[in-house]
This record gives C-alpha cells, structure tokens and sequence, in this order.
C-alpha cells in the first residue's frame, strides 16, 4: 500500500514535469543562440546610432537598451 502511494506521487511529479517542459522551451539551441545574437547586435546597433542623449526621456531610453543589452549578453554568457 505504501509504496503505491510513493508510486503515485512519482507519476504525479513526472506528469508536471511534462507540464512545466511544455511552457518553457529547451535552451541551447543553435536557432535560439542565432536569434539572442541577432538580437545583441539590433540593441548595439540601436544604441551606437542613439548616440548622446538630449533630453531625460532620451536617457531613460538609452538607459533601457544598455540594461537589456547586458541582459542578453549575460544570457549568451550563461546559457551558452
């Protein structure tokens, strides 16, 4: 009996597991190494053509692209 129950709650895990496998997809692919480079040289291209800003909003925006460009420089660095 009890080890039915200790059956039943790894069948339970496997099955989230499926679950949570389904939400998230799989990191390390080569499509998705491509694309997050891709994406790096969009935010470096952006923020070389920005060049100083002029105004607090121009900041904050330049503020932004430099935050998500280490962002997905960080993720190359980790996940890749």
């Amino acid at each position: 009996m009890r080890s039915g129950t200790h059956s039943e709650g790894w069948n339970d895990l496997v099955e989230e597991l499926k679950q949570l496998e389904s939400f998230f997809p799989l990191l390390g692919s080569d499509n998705e190494r491509d694309e997050l480079e891709e994406e790096v040289q969009e935010l470096e291209e952006l923020i070389a053509a920005a060049g100083e800003p002029e105004d607090e909003h121009s900041l904050r925006a330049l503020t932004f692209l430099q935050t998500e460009l280490a962002r997905k420089r960080a993720m190359l660095d980790y996940i890749f």
